[in-house]
């Protein structure tokens, strides 16, 4: 009766040793998804503080361009004033000029 018990007991130590295997594996899987769960949650965050800064940037971006295209219309009118007083200039000259080769 003894042997019997033996014979019997070794196809269950055999599936528990299977099932602590599967169980292991199992375990080795877990640790693995919770490292990889880590690793993206850093990669999130980093990448959250990257679209932050890349956020603050085009702002400033946007406020320099605000800034310039003002300013360049403000060169642009600038010009314009100059361009018609030279403009005025060259005729009151060539006036006088007419006005001496006249006389």
């Amino acid at each position: 009766m003894e042997r019997e018990t033996i014979e019997t007991s070794m196809p269950v130590t055999s599936s528990a040793a299977d099932g602590l295997e599967q169980l292991l594996s199992l375990e080795e899987k877990i640790h693995q998804t919770i490292a990889l769960l880590k690793s993206a949650r850093m990669e999130k965050e980093g990448l959250l503080r990257e679209n932050e800064r890349l956020r603050r940037e085009r702002e400033e971006q946007e406020n320099l361009f605000r800034t310039m295209e003002s300013r360049l219309a403000g060169l642009e009118k600038e010009r314009e004033t100059v361009r018609a007083r030279v403009q005025k200039l060259l005729e009151l000259v060539d006036s006088l000029t007419k006005q001496s080769s006249e006389s």
